[in-house]
């Protein structure tokens, strides 16, 4: 397994080396320590979106440039996707309401307790594995879900257009029907004015006006059933 990289924000460097010392066996490698803040941001932004980016970051709260852990920790919490982890004396204490801001995984008490800080180190390892997963997850969902929309939308358009060519051709087609019956109704109702004493023709002209009319109702009804939900 890959050891676990980590960048330490310390302004006492031998509690820094010391800490590096004895968290090395147990697969964490130190990468990099800063005294300063700015130093320490530098060293990020170059390696971002590298092999060399940390996992983990320990932010000590009092560093010695102008800029504090605080003031950094907001900076790397809203730019990089690495666990932040503080590093705090108990005079410190009264920091934490505004170091929880920064979304910490992890605090971690000065004089360091070696298994302490290795339980604490692997639950923000674990913590922010868990949360790339859920990223990941999240990202694979979504994209999914935009594939989803797009095709029920592709769906959605072609059936609209096969609607809209249905409704064309049974128009026209009603259209092809209604002319020629027209005529036929035209003509069946002068063949009555002129036929008044013929019964017989009377009756066949009648016949062909009473299915011209059945005609033209049914007709009237697939147009009324086919008018496009859409619009």
């Amino acid at each position: 397994m890959l050891p676990i990289k980590i960048v330490i924000f310390e302004d006492e460097s031998l509690l820094a080396n010391d800490l590096k010392r004895q968290i090395t066996p147990h697969n964490y490698e130190v990468t990099a320590m800063f005294r300063k803040a700015e130093e320490g941001l530098e060293y990020l932004a170059d390696v971002n979106n590298k092999d060399g980016f940390p996992d983990i970051v320990l932010m000590d709260i009092s560093l010695a440039g102008k800029m504090n852990g605080i003031e950094a920790a907001k900076i790397i919490s809203e730019k990089y996707n690495v666990a932040l982890v503080f590093l705090t004396g108990i005079s410190q204490l009264e920091t934490f309401e505004e170091a929880f801001q920064t979304k910490p995984i992890a605090f971690l008490i000065k004089p360091f307790d070696i298994q302490q800080t290795l339980v604490n180190l692997r639950l923000a390892a674990y913590q922010k594995a868990l949360e790339n997963r859920l990223l990941n997850y999240q990202a694979d969902l979504e994209g999914m879900i935009v594939e989803r929309t797009r095709e029920l939308m592709e769906a959605k358009n072609q059936a609209e257009e096969a609607i809209r060519l249905k409704n064309s051709v049974l128009s026209n087609v009603s259209h092809q029907i209604r002319e020629p019956m027209l005529g036929i109704m035209g003509i069946a109702a002068l063949l009555r004015q002129e036929t008044k004493d013929q019964p017989e023709i009377q009756r066949f002209t009648q016949y062909i006006d009473d299915n011209a009319h059945h005609l033209f109702s049914l007709l009237n009804k697939i147009m009324e059933l086919s008018d496009d939900p859409v619009n």
